[in-house]
């Protein structure tokens, strides 16, 4: 989540140490961003480590902070996305759109989020099957309102192989790392600030899911 060279440097100098699996760049918060700046970050994060990376450029429908067009958007995304293992891009965008960062990306995340509900187990279903056809792994984040919404999630995790399920706020933080446990392919986690309601931190999250396996 940092919002300049200097401070994503300095994160991913402590996300290294504490082992994560994965670095997720998002490229949203960082002030003026661009195509050239995006492969500039990548290219001095893969100087530290080889650790895979994923490219987030959320949209401010669903969380992010990108100030400029969709077409500006999709356009660094798109152009970064050969750079980086994992691309998310989210299932909402315009499908020509969203089919141009598939068509560069290595491997996608198809994303969707709902910060002021979770919507029914059916209809969160036809989301994950349309994310299934046309990129790799699925993934959902809504807002629980009942503890009983945090199961459906769970539920879905357990039916739909390689999916990402996470119900937010602190009534569905144990889903963030129950998904590791039941098949969820990544959970996310933070490194000083989280960047999502009910994220916990790396070193909280691991040990948890550590303890749960054995």
């Amino acid at each position: 989540m940092g919002k300049d060279e200097e401070s994503i440097i300095e994160l991913v100098h402590k996300a290294i140490k504490q082992d994560v699996d994965y670095i997720e760049l998002r490229l949203d918060v960082i002030e003026n961003i661009t195509s050239k700046k995006a492969t500039d970050i990548i290219n001095k994060i893969r100087e530290i480590t080889n650790t895979p990376i994923i490219l987030t450029n959320r949209t401010k429908i669903e969380g992010g902070f990108f100030k400029g067009s969709e077409e500006e958007r999709i356009n660094i995304l798109k152009e970064n996305a050969p750079l980086v293992e994992i691309t998310d891009i989210e299932l909402s965008t315009n499908e020509t759109l969203r089919q141009s960062v598939i068509d560069t990306a290595n491997k996608t995340i198809i994303s969707y989020h709902n910060f002021e509900i979770t919507p029914s187990q059916n209809y969160l279903q036809d989301i994950i099957t349309k994310a299934y056809k046309i990129g790799d792994i699925p993934k959902i984040a809504v807002k629980p309102l009942t503890l009983e919404d945090t199961f459906i999630l769970v539920k879905l995790m357990m039916e739909n192989k390689n999916m990402i399920g996470i119900s937010m706020d602190k009534i569905g933080s144990y889903t963030r790392v129950l998904g590791p446990i039941i098949g969820a392919p990544v959970t996310y986690a933070a490194i000083d600030v989280e960047s999502a309601p009910g994220q916990l931190d790396v070193k909280t999250t691991a040990n948890i899911i550590k303890q749960l396996k054995n």
